[in-house]
């Protein structure tokens, strides 16, 4: 909480007074803008118990002295913040600009204000094909019409007391401060030990208790004692670390390692059972070669064997058609002579081969032999060998 008061005694500068430092303010042009954004804050003021003191300047007349008791958070909620985004007021994009009726707006709302008049006017009519060069805004508080264009809007004029508020605000170092969670607006000046906290002023009396065996000290007699050990720690932490970047590489290395380790075993796998499929394959060949050749062999007796049937028949078939001619036509000498001629014929001796006594015909048979396969398959499904060595 904040405790303003004013003197009828003029000063020529006015300063502001936190827990942390003093800042100095000099211009007295924004003294009466103030005044009026205090009497505005006056009617929504807050009291509290917790209050800091901060003098501010006064007009030569007022001779009485008036306490103004408010809150910080409401201060800057109502001072510096855009009243339309309810965003804090910046140097960028929040610049706070000041209409003619003095209310004061951010520059990011004011132009979203523009572009959203300027599309409702040429979605209005047919006549603007493009954004209007110049809009009518209202201002959002008091509603008091502006025809400005978006360079206009950038030239307002920016609201220096507002500008001068942020700067006073940003130097008491408020943001720099940890505020109590428990207890509002309390910076956390102490430390308890057993509960390895920061704590509050109020925490040490109503739940830091020293006599509940609570340890407190102040926060700098706690950097003092723990930056030490802190260092230490952080040493030990720098060379863990170390070693585990070490480790890390380590093994970064070795991931690279087993991937290449990987290709080129593969390689060896692949190239080993390349060449194990060409000596089968040739093999393969071998048999096939071997099998025509035993069968082009076989087949050429097989030939011959019927070459000498067909001759023999035809002997025979001529022999028989003459008997037969000769005993139907009764013709004694023919008869005699065919007799003679078949008997011939059936002296001479021709090679006929006889199929064996087991087959009743000429057929023949072939089988491969594959008597090691087994042997060969158990032997590939157990060949090769991957062995890992460790380094």
């Amino acid at each position: 909480m904040i405790q303003i008061w004013r003197t009828a005694r003029p000063r020529p500068r006015y300063s502001y007074v936190t827990s942390r430092r003093r800042l100095n303010m000099t211009d007295e042009a924004t003294t009466p803008r103030l005044e009026e954004k205090l009497r505005q804050f006056e009617n929504d003021k807050n009291d509290d118990k917790d209050v800091e003191r901060v003098p501010v300047p006064a007009p030569c007349h007022n001779s009485r002295k008036r306490n103004l008791i408010f809150d910080e958070e409401r201060f800057e909620d109502t001072f510096l913040k855009c009243l339309i985004c309810r965003e804090n007021f910046d140097a960028t994009d929040k610049v706070p600009k000041m209409l003619p009726c003095h209310h004061t707006f951010c520059l990011d709302c004011l132009r979203q204000m523009f572009r959203v008049e300027g599309e409702f006017r040429q979605n209005l009519s047919s006549t603007f094909r493009s954004m209007p060069f110049a809009v009518k805004i209202s201002c959002p508080t008091c509603r008091e019409g502006l025809i400005v264009s978006e360079s206009e809007i950038r030239r307002l004029p920016m609201d220096h007391t507002v500008t001068e508020l942020l700067s006073f605000v940003e130097g008491t170092g408020k943001t720099d401060i940890q505020f109590c969670a428990k207890h509002q607006m309390q910076p956390l000046n102490f430390f308890c030990e057993p509960c390895i906290m920061p704590i509050c002023n109020d925490c040490t009396v109503l739940d830091h208790k020293e006599s509940s065996g609570h340890v407190v000290m102040n926060v700098d007699e706690a950097l003092e004692k723990y930056e030490p050990m802190l260092e230490e720690t952080t040493k030990t932490t720098d060379a863990e670390k170390k070693s585990i970047d070490e480790k890390k590489a380590a093994l970064e290395r070795a991931f690279e390692n087993v991937e290449q380790i990987q290709k080129e075993l593969g390689v060896q796998i692949r190239q080993t059972f390349d060449r194990i499929r060409d000596t089968l394959d040739e093999r393969e060949r071998e048999l096939f070669s071997l099998s025509e050749q035993e069968i082009e062999r076989k087949r050429k007796e097989i030939k011959e064997c019927m070459d000498v049937v067909v001759s023999r028949e035809s002997s025979i078939n001529k022999v028989l058609a003459s008997l037969t001619k000769a005993k139907e036509e009764k013709d004694i000498s023919s008869m005699f002579s065919s007799h003679k001629n078949a008997l011939e014929t059936l002296s001479e001796k021709v090679k006929i081969p006889t199929p064996p006594r087991s087959t009743e015909d000429f057929a023949v048979s072939f089988q491969f032999n594959s008597r090691k396969e087994a042997n060969i398959r158990q032997f590939v499904n157990n060949f090769g060998d991957v062995l890992f060595k460790s380094n």
